[in-house]
């Protein structure tokens, strides 16, 4: 067994988790019929959760050749995708209520503060886990500073700022414009990236 088969197991559990709780979501509201009170708003954000789920989970590849980590590095890998798991779980109303109606744009205003939240420290996770593992790997760079300025740059800010922002505005094209604009964007960025054996 290699280093990357042991500790991408983990990995592949949470995000099969976050997917199949996504999946029973989506069940459970197709069941509940016609109670339901459909919305774009929390439909587009799913889509968009599921793009980062896959794409985290194929992004692990580039790991394989790795054949040291440390305990710390791991820790910190897990955490970072419970939160794809979180932004999962709040997405989508996981146990609809057995009478009267579903609106899922209530739900999604209700808990677009969680799944926004869950997203954003997601992200910061992921570039702080870069950063950690670039230290690891090269080490720290002799008789001068680390490049702290040029480590900021590569941050998620624009993507951070978006999604905070959502949480706040209330606006409901905003919303539909900016998730139509993020799935879009997400979607052409990954779907042409090629894994090689």
């Amino acid at each position: 067994m290699t280093l990357f088969d042991f500790t991408f197991g983990l990995s592949a559990v949470i995000l099969g988790l976050a997917l199949a709780q996504m999946a029973s979501s989506l069940h459970r509201l197709a069941m509940a019929g016609r109670r339901v009170k459909w919305a774009p708003e929390p439909l587009l954000l799913a889509v968009l959760v599921f793009l980062v789920i896959v794409s985290v989970w194929l992004y692990q590849w580039d790991e394989r050749l790795r054949t040291s980590t440390t305990i710390g590095l791991v820790l910190l890998n897990v955490l970072k995708l419970l939160f794809p798991y979180l932004a999962a779980a709040f997405v989508l109303p996981e146990q609809p209520q057995a009478e009267g109606e579903v609106d899922l744009y209530a739900h999604y205003d209700r808990t677009r503060p969680f799944t926004y939240g869950a997203m954003i420290c997601g992200l910061i996770l992921f570039w702080v886990t870069g950063l950690v593992g670039w230290v690891v790997r090269v080490g720290l760079p002799q008789h001068k500073p680390l490049p702290w300025l040029d480590a900021l740059a590569e941050g998620p800010w624009v993507v951070v700022a978006i999604y905070g922002a959502l949480i706040w505005i209330r606006n409901r094209w905003v919303h539909r414009l900016a998730l139509i604009g993020a799935v879009g964007w997400y979607g052409w960025s990954i779907a042409g990236i090629s894994l090689t054996q």
